[in-house]
């Protein structure tokens, strides 16, 4: 199913909820704009992904993310480099190698949870 058919699925659904079930439901009517019910759902589904965020903690491994929606048990882990004139930081999504080093621990993070958003859409096959 994709966004478009789940809007007019959930349009029609509304205005036969707000005017009743035997009401006749003309999608070109002035008074009732399918669109605008289409827009809004869009928008509130596109709002759940960018609230998703990953809760990192401290652990031994260093700051560990629970991503249990991409399968059972699966994390995304923060690094510190070894150099300790220049510290740097990456992300590893479970046992893959890391791709970017960032300057800062928040532009480590904030990768880290774009990649989980866009696991996430990919999973959904959105």
């Amino acid at each position: 199913m994709n966004k478009e058919y789940l809007a007019g699925e959930y349009a029609e659904k509304e205005y036969h909820r707000v005017n009743g079930d035997d009401a006749p439901c003309f999608t070109d009517e002035p008074c009732f704009n399918f669109d605008d019910i289409r827009y809004a759902f869009e928008a509130g589904y596109d709002s759940v992904f960018e609230r998703l965020h990953l809760l990192f903690r401290e652990s031994q491994e260093g700051l560990v993310a629970p991503a249990d929606f991409l399968g059972e048990g699966e994390t995304y882990h923060v690094f510190k480099s070894a150099s300790v004139e220049e510290p740097r930081y990456t992300f590893a999504f479970e046992y893959e190698a890391p791709i970017k080093w960032y300057d800062t621990l928040e532009e480590a993070m904030d990768a880290a949870n774009k990649d989980y958003k866009k696991r996430i859409k990919q999973a959904l096959g959105l």
